[in-house]
């Protein structure tokens, strides 16, 4: 198929990072050794959670790189032979950078999350409601903060929890039972899921989530019916 190169920099599990030439037909281009998403996901990097995949699709525009979802490898476009050597440094650097996605600050990925639900909402709801970030909706409820509190113009309010960590659905069960204990009825709460299948919330929790006085989104089901399913919440829609 073409050569088979050592580059001298390592994969972060120890062992040189290799990548290959293909030649074919007159035309040429880089490919990674097969396994470097294997090796990723086995890490825990979900590429099926919108914020990473994002950070990844930023990684291949900028280094001009191409993930063939078929193959399930990282490649170059296809170039003549004679070009393919002006694509090496690139293509090494994002081998290099990509690894990166398993040592990105978690906060960084979940507040990425939180900040595209937040800005979906503020264009759903626009003049109709007032949108708070980090507020306790409930005056007797000084401690329990929300993240992203809806207040609508009609007096009701929306307390949403975006779920991606087990600390932030278990936060969000127990705001919902403290409304149940208190009688507190003006409030609706809500937790909306990154990736419902996601192995960063157990299985247990999740069954938990759904027996609970909380109302559920899953933002990998559809970002706009998950918007739409809080606007019917809020009196705004019918």
């Amino acid at each position: 198929m073409g050569f088979a190169i050592k580059s001298p920099f390592d994969w972060f599990l120890g062992d040189p990072l290799t990548f290959y030439a293909r030649f074919e037909k007159g035309r040429a281009r880089f490919e990674d050794s097969g396994t470097l998403v294997a090796d990723l996901e086995a890490m825990g990097v979900d590429f099926s959670s919108s914020s990473r995949r994002a950070i990844l699709d930023n990684l291949l525009a900028e280094h001009n790189v191409v993930f063939d979802e078929e193959d399930w490898m990282f490649v170059t476009h296809w170039v003549t032979a004679s070009d393919l050597p002006n694509l090496t440094a690139k293509f090494i650097a994002f081998l290099s950078r990509v690894q990166d996605l398993l040592f990105l600050n978690r906060d960084r990925v979940e507040n990425t999350f939180k900040e595209d639900l937040t800005t979906a909402l503020t264009a759903k709801f626009k003049d109709d409601a007032e949108i708070i970030l980090g507020e306790a909706p409930v005056e007797s409820l000084p401690d329990s903060v929300v993240d992203i509190v809806v207040k609508t113009r009609a007096g009701k309010v929306l307390a949403i929890f975006p779920a991606t960590a087990e600390v932030h659905a278990l936060a969000a069960m127990l705001f919902a039972k403290e409304l149940e204990v208190n009688h507190i009825d003006n409030v609706t709460p809500f937790i909306v899921f990154e990736n419902f299948d996601t192995a960063r919330i157990s299985q247990r929790t999740r069954a938990r989530a759904i027996n609970s006085p909380l109302e559920m989104a899953a933002w990998n089901g559809g970002k706009t019916e998950v918007v739409n399913k809080i606007a019917r919440y809020s009196g705004l829609m019918n």
